[in-house]
């Protein structure tokens, strides 16, 4: 993003020889091409996007070390996340999502920190033969299918809640921890990029009525659900607030899934939580989310959706399945 002076607004930047103009010594990091995929705000950005992306990197996959992504912070975490179970277990190269708290145009913005690190993370990662989508932010090296924005504001704006940075950045080098992703050379490489964006996804707030979700849900246009729950799944189960019949109303007369995560960093809603109001939620037919960042579970379930998968146990399995390193596989007493 640049300032646009008449207007006085952050706008995107018009070419690449504007980006390279405030970043003139990207060539001594590593042989770089750089191309605009598109040009807008990442509150914008779609699936459509995110589609047309993994299907550059696609195929483009053997023609570079590695990729670097410069997008907008509103929605990386989205991007990210969509990427890599695009991508899946098969990817071979690096591909390092990063941005940025202050435009280029700014003195003391983080862009051309952020930018040039990327670059070093992309280089450094292709020759250990790392393997995995990657944002890189201030100092530090996160799954990007883990990872989500904290921050509106502070440089260090993203963190993975519920699993440890893949490494960090210091005046020293890039250094990796032991929870990287390597190339398997015996994995084969397929680009699924197909996401549906016909899902509900709602907060459960104090005293909200199901019947107003219920007109959203049951018109016949919606195919997945996801309540953000209060806890480590639990859902109001007090009547006239309780989402139970909700839920076994879209699993049984609807067969529409029903994901409970839980809306808080690092949290997990699981299966063997002893909480009542949770236990209830699974018996009425609720998937539990586990430990996938809320942004992933809503990107896993359109991305599952979008393979035609609409059997309930099999939305329940993949969701609960690690492809790219996204959750922590649970082995319930249920199953």
């Amino acid at each position: 993003m640049v300032i646009d002076q008449k207007r006085k607004a952050v706008v995107p930047t018009k070419n690449i020889k504007e980006i390279v103009s405030y970043v003139p010594r990207l060539h001594e990091i590593a042989n770089v091409k750089m191309e605009f995929m598109s040009n807008k705000d990442s509150t914008n950005v779609t699936p459509e996007d995110w589609a047309r992306l993994a299907q550059y990197i696609y195929s483009k996959h053997d023609d570079y070390d590695g990729f670097v992504v410069t997008h907008g912070t509103n929605t990386m975490a989205y991007t990210a996340s969509a990427l890599a179970l695009s991508l899946g277990p098969g990817l071979k190269k690096p591909v390092v999502i990063t941005g940025s708290q202050l435009p280029l145009m700014f003195y003391g913005n983080d862009a051309r920190f952020n930018f040039e690190n990327a670059l070093k993370v992309a280089v450094a990662a292709s020759e250990a033969k790392i393997a995995e989508v990657i944002i890189v932010f201030n100092d530090l090296i996160l799954r990007g299918a883990r990872s989500v924005k904290v921050s509106e504001s502070a440089f260090r704006a993203f963190k993975s809640p519920a699993f440890p940075e893949l490494g960090r950045i210091t005046s020293t080098g890039i250094h990796f921890g032991s929870l990287v992703r390597f190339a398997n050379p015996k994995a084969k490489f397929e680009l699924k990029n197909l996401f549906r964006t016909d899902i509900v996804s709602v907060d459960l707030v104090p005293g909200q009525l199901p019947n107003v979700m219920e007109a959203l849900a049951f018109s016949g246009k919606c195919r997945g659900i996801i309540l953000k729950s209060h806890g480590a799944g639990s859902v109001p189960t007090d009547e006239p607030y309780s989402f139970i019949p909700f839920i076994r109303h879209a699993h049984e007369k609807y067969k529409i899934p029903v994901i409970v995560a839980t809306k808080f960093l690092g949290g997990n809603a699981y299966k063997e939580v002893n909480d009542e109001p949770a236990v209830l939620a699974i018996k009425a037919g609720a998937i539990p989310g586990g430990d996938l960042t809320d942004v992933m579970t809503e990107v896993k379930l359109m991305w599952i959706l979008g393979q035609d998968v609409t059997e309930q146990n099999v939305v329940r399995r993949m969701l609960l399945t690690s492809y790219v390193g996204e959750v922590s596989e649970i082995k319930s007493r249920q199953e």
